[in-house]
């Protein structure tokens, strides 16, 4: 690849990033907006992580902790503990000890925890709707090719 390619590659990662960046906050709260459509009472400005631990708790099948959370959302096990409280704290969540383990914390989902739930599963079948059309412009191997360079990016981050 040419000196210029590899420039034009660099400038349209960095306009990605920075476009990214700030359309961020705007695009969950566009989202949050139209999967809270009958909830209003729901609408909160979540993280990402906080709705990922919820959806987790609500799809696993095994109990939830923070070491199961750390290592499906690859994020620290104190960015779980800080995202923990701030959903026990809105009651959509509860901790619970198992009897022979007083030492490590369990979760559950609250009825208002289940109902974020559904709202993070319906965020991302709008999201989804909205990929698929970007996704309809490029070819196959042209997906392919993207796929491979995100996978190879995220290497690097």
């Amino acid at each position: 690849m040419e000196n210029s390619t590899y420039e034009q590659a660099f400038q349209a990662v960095q306009e990605f990033i920075l476009k990214r960046e700030k359309r961020a906050q705007h695009e969950q709260q566009t989202l949050a907006k139209e999967a809270f459509q009958n909830d209003e009472g729901m609408h909160k400005n979540w993280t990402l992580t906080q709705l990922h631990i919820v959806s987790i708790i609500n799809e696993s099948e095994t109990q939830v902790n923070n070491a199961l959370l750390a290592a499906q959302l690859h994020v620290s096990k104190a960015a779980i503990t800080k995202a923990v409280n701030v959903l026990m704290k809105h009651n959509m969540i509860e901790s619970h000890k198992k009897p022979n383990n007083n030492k490590e914390l369990y979760y559950t989902l609250t009825e208002e925890g289940k109902k974020l739930a559904r709202v993070h599963d319906r965020m991302h079948e709008i999201a989804k709707q909205r990929y698929s059309s970007l996704f309809a412009q490029f070819s196959e191997s042209e997906l392919q090719t993207v796929i491979r360079f995100l996978y190879e990016w995220a290497k690097h981050i």
